[in-house]
This record gives structure tokens, C-alpha cells and sequence, in this order.
């Protein structure tokens, strides 16, 4: 069932979501995804972090500072995280409930109707960089 941001007080819940579908790519540091915490009753960005593609999941120290920056541009902890089960993201649970958010997994295409204004956004953004090209055969983007 998709979440609706309607469902939600202002910081009840946040998701944490990709803003890239493909690979953020640069030359020296290597392929990256864009992982982001919204806030669902506003649609609002409160953090956002790169972690290499190789990487599997958010680390924890990723995972503590995403989180701390969240709740810094917020004011508050919210009550619910939602996060697809397609992504791993362990520590990323560990860290949230540690912090006393409930985490809930949800099928990414149930996060998709909230998350695409910002995807597009970023997509937008990624490939408006003049450092930045894109490669069509591959979809990767490159820094």
C-alpha cells in the first residue's frame, strides 16, 4: 500500500530513499548512489549522504550522521522510518531504533509516488553540472 503523505503529521515519519537510478560516477573517487531522508507529510529533504556502489547498505557512522543531520535540520526525532526492503540497510535500522524511531520496510514501489519529484530533481540537478555527463549506453552519471 503506497504511503501518502497525507497520512502523516508534520515529523511523524521520514524514508529514507535513492535520489539516483543510475550511478553517480566520478573519475577519481568511483561509483556512487545518493541516499536522502525525507520528511513524508512535506515532501522536505532533511539530509542526504553518497556511499559508493560497492558498498552494501549505509555503514554506521553514515547511518549516525545522516540521522543527526536529519534531526538537526527537523528540531525533532520522528516516530516512523520507512525504508524500502529492497535496500540494505542494517545499520541504518540499528542506529534509528537505538535512537527510539520505529522502523517499518516497505516495498520500494510503495515509496515511489512520494520519492519521484525529488528523484527527477536530483536527476535534473546531476545532469545540469557542467563537470557532469552523462553516458546513455551505460545511464551512468559522471563527475
Amino acid at each position: 500500500m503506497p504511503i501518502e503523505p497525507s497520512d502523516f503529521a508534520h515529523n511523524e515519519a521520514w524514508l529514507l530513499f535513492q535520489l539516483n537510478e543510475a550511478p553517480v560516477m566520478t573519475e577519481a573517487d568511483g561509483d556512487f548512489n545518493a541516499l536522502a531522508i525525507m520528511e513524508v507529510a512535506t515532501g522536505m529533504i532533511f539530509g542526504m549522504e553518497l556511499v559508493q556502489v560497492s558498498m552494501l547498505g549505509l555503514p554506521e557512522f553514515l547511518s549516525r550522521k545522516l540521522l543527526a543531520d536529519a534531526e538537526g535540520q527537523s528540531g525533532s526525532r520522528p516516530q516512523k522510518l520507512f525504508i524500502a526492503t529492497e535496500y540494505h540497510a542494517d545499520d541504518l535500522v540499528k542506529v534509528a531504533e537505538a535512537m527510539g524511531i520505529e522502523v517499518e520496510r516497505v516495498p520500494a514501489k510503495d515509496l515511489s509516488g512520494i520519492t519521484q519529484e525529488a528523484r527527477e530533481g536530483f536527476a535534473a540537478h546531476v545532469s545540469g553540472l557542467s563537470l557532469i555527463h552523462i553516458s546513455e549506453p551505460t545511464r551512468r552519471y559522471a563527475i
